[in-house]
């Protein structure tokens, strides 16, 4: 682990203020880069800097700086800069504040968990480093923000100044100017007039060339060297020192003869204030320092000077606005103590906490935070300062915290000496010693104390570990094993060591010391696992070695009846997961039989063997959403609630059901329709109580002071079970299995026999798959599939059908919850027809039986249902249809226009979600809604074009959150099975919906819906290119038409050649002679044709993905992702959401909830095995901060009993106070 402390803001500027590079090899340290030395209480005190150290006073530079503007909001750009200089030293400073990383870390300091920066120095750059401590050239030191999403990175450079003290000399001294008198009339003899040049001069002088040099003017661009003031004050004595600051001097011949003349410094126009070290930066720096020296001098000399000089302004202000401490709090002083702190310098334990003594207690605790955290191995030094500042400024809130410290176990550095010296170990000489050897005189200490005494040995133990960050002394005192080197050196063995003598060890620790046998135990199960050694795994089981377990036996085990059929490995780990939760006491050999079969099926280390644990991520309950724990086959339902929890108004109703609720009786419900449907008061009173149970675990999901939480197990019944009433089943009966497929027992949703019977009158024997978490609804079109991509009849008449797999969209009979209803259903059932089976018990509750039967967007549409029966409409729509805040929020106006013999037809229709397919290829998320919003003939192809009916589809509203749903699941009516389709889905952050709107802001519906006739008949000119290119490339013989003409070819030649060959005559095959090499000549151009196609389909698919670029009106950002893996029978599900608020996303995998953090994860597929995107949510850009937010957090404290407080040790009582601080 990285330690290294850091200070606060005030703390830095303070150092910036008092650095002086000259006294950097006196002090013995750079008071800016490197940390205070610990203070020692028990010896006299010294001070940190010298007496003639610079207390700088900066003056700005305004036009090498730009300031922080507080109206401007920041981003990857911003870049705040400081350029001043000391009037003092004349040292300038450059200070920089980057952002470049505002787009990974986008909250910056100070904010409401981080109310100042916390810079840590990172390096100074190489090429101002300087091996001889030469403080005359210049050094940058680069800073970081330890808040890890704060983008500022700070950049402090000094340079020393311009003007070297042999300049100032040279145009000061008066012996040297009265030598240059003298110089100047023997130069230039003839001229009487010539006076000695004052000290003043020649700064005079100097700073109006360089102003004239910055601003140039016709006519003062040069200097003759015999001019006469130039002369006596320059001569050339000074060359140097001109030609240093940008001077050139040049011989000039205007007619009357040779003339030496300087030419002033030609710096750059106005440029870039980040750009350092250029002529125009000299230059100005020059001048500033001039401005100073000129002040400086007596008023007597300052007589008749020509430039009137302006101190600029102190730049103190401006740093502190750009390190955001401007305004911090401070705690209340009295004059006395104000006067005392500019002239007395800080106790020590405020530089080692990166502090200042002006700090409030707040600010003195978040620096002791930020301290411990980027310097653990020091925190025992930092408790001490916090200790004794508490009694210093006789705070109550330090010393609680200090106390609350000490009870948790923090110790200072008198307690880790002193638990040093409880090993008989020198505290001077503990750096010197390795962890090995504190753990040996730990180990030696055990067996000479007796047992009362252990406790206290492992607590000093402890400490050391604590102080010295050391995990091996840590895990030691807590007698603990985790990893396999722990586990090891636990047992006093290498990894070379046989099974055989870590059984011998194991009984050799245990009858040792009888106590330590959990421990024995578990360490000789991580080296079971590390070394998948069965031999090991049946002596813990059976407490003796016994014959490893043979591959039949693990099939057995697993209940897996056909050793020869394919087997997905999510599916051998979801049975393994299925078979671990029946059959607990037996987890060891379920596991051991799970990794024969892995090992046999997929070989070491492949996909289908074991994952790996994943690292358990810690993050503060206040600040991470909660996971949902899974209660059996529930993964998709714990990510619709996840996705619900962060929609913001849905999840406010909820809390505030009482505002919402409808009244539950026959006169209040009389007019209700919902989904088409009136629901009776029974169906009102059920969707009711979801509600409630919805409120309390989304006040759970709040309040629980734990990283996950375990929805009740009513909420999932109410949710899944279509036709629940009252409380769900408590008791079932025992059961083998759901079944098998392919001789795999089915780990998911088994067939409702009723349900499949009443569906089979309609549709048959097909079936198709939905059990466990399933792949999703029925996709793309293939020879032998029958998908709902396009229903023959118009599906304007109803709610669109987003389950049923076959092309028939008439009436289907209702099951679960429409037996409720009053009024015959009109929509068709949300799940696709299950094969017929034999009646089987259930595996477990019926809400795992029902849970097996739906899918995540299934669950979806069952719980808008019950939210809006349960809620009051806000309106009605003409058809009675209610309108509440759920359809506000989530339905889709869609109208499908119908054209037929020139005349259109318009009918409009509302839907919760927009089906999508993801069709034959890997494509992007406009392709597959384009799919569902182009033109569709209705009627048979051979119609005459004025017969033809066509049909398209557009949006007339849209909701503020759009679902889109895709198709996974395909049924093979050949085959007589279903299988999930995983093309990849492409999906952009921002989507933009203009092109299926009815109109934009930036085109009316005419010239919108001229611009998609334009893209289709693109895409019909695409269609038929392809088509042609298919029967180019594809035959039933799995080769392209020319490999196959070619092949033909071949085979008359062979013909031919065995016929010439025939030693009896016989009558000559009817070919004609050069059909061979015709057909060859037309497999050529067959292969030229299919290669001609190739430009002219990429130019229309580049024109069609191209075609709506510039339509931007209506963004929408992606919000969440519902994920599944596995195949068409079953596999997991989880979700991906994206927090605006933090721009991060995060993986909502049942009860655990992490962090992304490579972005491919989401957006990109593996290639074997994939994870499939099966619902997307994008959001309205402008209301995305509205609509969503990913973490609402209040967790409840723990009791104030759960804390045991200590009364920290009397140690303080004979410290002497030194202004209010302990010495």
């Amino acid at each position: 682990m990285s330690s290294r402390p850091g200070k606060t803001a005030p703390r830095l500027i303070l150092d910036i203020l008092t650095y002086d590079p000259r006294h950097e090899t006196q002090v013995g340290r750079n008071i800016l880069t490197d940390p205070p030395p610990h203070f020692d209480p028990t010896k006299p005190p010294e001070r940190a800097l010298p007496l003639n150290n610079c207390k700088h006073m900066f003056m700005t530079k305004h036009d090498q700086s730009i300031f922080s503007n507080p109206g401007i909001l920041l981003n990857h750009e911003t870049v705040y800069k400081v350029s001043s200089f000391c009037q003092n030293c004349r040292y300038h400073l450059d200070l920089i504040v980057d952002f470049h990383d505002y787009e990974i870390r986008n909250t910056p300091c100070p904010n409401k968990d981080f109310p100042l920066h916390h810079f840590i120095y990172q390096e100074e750059d190489v090429n101002e480093q300087d091996a001889f401590l030469n403080h005359n050239i210049p050094k940058t030191f680069r800073f970081q923000c330890s808040a890890k999403k704060c983008p500022a990175e700070l950049r402090i450079r000094m340079r020393p100044p311009r003007l070297k003290d042999q300049y100032i000399r040279l145009m000061t001294d008066r012996t040297l100017l009265r030598r240059r008198l003298e110089s100047a009339k023997q130069i230039d003899p003839d001229r009487a007039e010539y006076q000695m040049a004052r000290p003043i001069d020649g700064l005079d002088f100097l700073i109006r060339y360089m102003n004239d040099s910055l601003y140039p003017q016709k006519g003062k661009t040069r200097i003759p060297l015999l001019n006469r003031k130039f002369l006596v004050t320059y001569g050339r004595d000074c060359d140097e020192m001109l030609s240093e600051f940008g001077f050139t001097c040049e011989v000039d011949n205007h007619g009357n003869g040779d003339e030496i003349c300087w030419y002033l410094p030609r710096p750059p126009a106005e440029s870039d204030p980040l750009a350092s070290d250029t002529l125009r930066t000299l230059v100005e720096d020059v001048v500033a320092e001039l401005s100073v020296l000129i002040l400086d001098m007596p008023d007597s000399e300052k007589q008749n000077i020509r430039n009137v000089v302006i101190l600029p302004k102190p730049s103190e202000t401006e740093i502190e606005r750009a390190l955001g401490s401007l305004d911090y709090n401070k705690r209340t002083m009295t004059r006395a103590e104000v006067k005392s702190l500019k002239e007395v310098e800080e106790h020590p334990y405020y530089a080692g906490l990166g502090a200042r003594a002006d700090f409030s207690d707040e600010l003195i605790l978040f620096a002791y935070d930020r301290q411990v955290e980027t310097d653990p191995r020091n925190a025992a030094y930092y408790f001490e300062c916090l200790q004794d500042l508490a009694i210093g400024r006789k705070s109550a809130v330090l010393e609680e915290k200090a106390q609350i410290l000490a009870s948790q176990g923090q110790t200072n550095r008198r307690e880790v000496a002193k638990a040093y010296r409880h090993f008989g170990i020198d505290p001077v000489h503990s750096a010197h010693l390795t962890d090995e050897i504190i753990v040996g005189q730990f180990r030696a200490r055990l067996q000479d104390i007796s047992p009362a005494l252990e406790d206290e040995t492992r607590n000093m133990l402890r400490i050391i570990g604590q102080a010295r960050q050391s995990s091996k002394i840590l895990q030691e005192a807590s007698n603990a094993i985790e990893t396999y080197a722990q586990a090891l050196s636990w047992l006093d063995i290498d990894a070379e060591t046989s099974d055989e003598f870590v059984q011998a060890m194991f009984a050799f620790k245990t009858e040792e010391s009888p106590t330590s046998r959990d421990i024995a135990v578990k360490a000789v199960g991580i080296i079971a696992q590390t070394r998948d050694s069965a031999q090991l795994r049946s002596f813990l089981i059976n407490g003796k070695t016994g014959p490893e377990m043979d591959i039949g036996e693990a099939y057995q085990i697993l209940g897996i009846q056909d050793r020869v059929a394919a087997i997905d490995p999510t599916v051998l780990v979801t049975t393994l997961e299925v078979q671990k939760q029946a059959d607990p006491d037996n987890i060891p050999r379920l596991e051991q039989a799970y990794r024969l079969i892995c090992k046999e099926r997929f070989g070491e280390g492949d996909y289908g063997a074991a994952p790996p644990e994943e690292p358990i991520e810690t993050h503060p309950l206040d600040a991470w959403p909660v996971g949902c724990q899974n209660i059996g086959n529930t993964c998709y339902l714990n990510s619709v609630l996840q996705f619900l929890f962060t929609i913001q108004p849905l999840r406010e109703m909820v809390l505030n059901f009482d505002d919402y609720k409808q009244e539950c009786t026959p006169e209040a419900i009389k007019d209700k329709i919902v989904g088409r449907r009136k629901p009776s008061v029974e169906v009102v009173k059920k969707a009711q109580e979801f509600v409630f149970e919805l409120k309390k675990l989304f006040h759970m999901m709040i309040q629980a002071p734990s990283p996950s939480v375990r929805p009740e197990v009513k909420l999932a019944f109410l949710a899944l079970v279509k036709d629940a009433q009252g409380d769900p089943p408590t008791k079932v009966s025992p059961s083998k299995g759901l079944g098998e497929i392919g001789g795999i027992p089915i780990m998911g949703p088994m067939p409702n026999s009723s349900d499949a019977d009443q569906l089979e009158t309609k549709f048959g024997d097909a079936s198709t798959t939905d059990w466990g978490a399933t792949a999703g609804i029925p996709a793309t079109n293939g020879s032998d599939t029958q998908v709902a991509d396009k229903p023959d009849q118009d599906d304007s008449d109803g709610r669109r059908d987003s389950a049923n797999p076959f092309k028939d969209n008439s009436e289907v009979a209702v099951i679960g919850l429409g037996d409720l209803y009053k009024d015959p259903p009109s929509r068709p059932p949300p799940v696709p027809p299950r094969p017929k089976t034999a009646p089987q018990d259930s595996v477990s509750t019926t809400v795992e039986y029902a849970a097996r039967q739906q899918d995540a967007a299934e669950i979806m549409m069952n719980i808008f249902d019950l939210l809006g029966c349960a809620i009051k409409p806000i309106s009605t729509m003409e058809d009675g249809e209610q309108i509440d805040m759920i359809k506000d929020l989530f339905y889709t106006n869609i109208t499908y226009a119908r054209a037929t013999n020139g005349t259109t037809t318009l009918k409009s229709d509302i839907q919760d979600h927009i089906l999508t397919s993801p069709g034959d290829k890997d494509r992007h998320i406009y392709s597959a809604l384009d799919d569902e919003f182009d033109i569709d003939d209705l009627d048979d192809p051979s119609a005459q074009d004025d017969k033809k009916s066509t049909k398209y589809e557009f949006i007339t509203h849209l909701p503020p959150i759009l679902i889109i749903n895709v198709r996974r699941a395909v049924y093979n009516a050949k085959e007589e099975k279903s299988f999930k389709n995983e093309r990849h889905v492409a999906l952009d952050d921002t989507l933009y919906l203009d092109r299926y709107l009815q109109q934009t802001m930036s085109m009316t519906p005419a010239q919108l819906l001229d611009s998609r006739k334009e893209q289709w008949e693109y895409k019909r000119q695409l269609r038929a290119l392809q088509h042609r290119k298919s029967e180019l490339d594809q035959t039933a013989l799995d080769m392209s038409l020319s490999d196959v003409v070619e092949c033909a070819a071949d085979y008359i030649s062979d013909l031919k050649a065995a016929d010439e060959e025939l030693l009896v005559d016989l009558d000559p095959l009817p070919i004609q002679s050069d059909l061979a090499e015709q057909m060859r000549i037309k497999a050529h151009n067959l292969r030229k044709d299919s290669a001609l196609l190739d430009e002219p389909i990429k130019q229309l698919e580049e024109r069609i993905e191209s075609h709506f670029d510039g339509l931007k009106d209506h963004p929408y950002r992606l919000h969440a992702i519902f994920i599944h893996r596995g195949t068409a029978t079953g596999g997991h599900y989880w979700i991906y959401i994206h927090d605006f608020k933090e721009n991060i996303w995060r993986k909502y995998n049942d009860e655990k909830v992490t962090e992304v953090t490579d972005i491919k994860e989401i957006f990109t597929q593996e290639e074997k095995w994939p994870a499939t995107s099966t619902g997307i949510v994008y959001v309205r850009e402008d209301a995305k901060d509205d609509l969503t937010e990913a973490v609402r957090r209040d967790p409840a404290k723990p009791p104030s009993d759960s804390v045991e407080m200590k009364d920290a040790p009397d140690v303080y009582m004979n410290l002497e106070v030194i202004d209010g601080v302990p010495a």
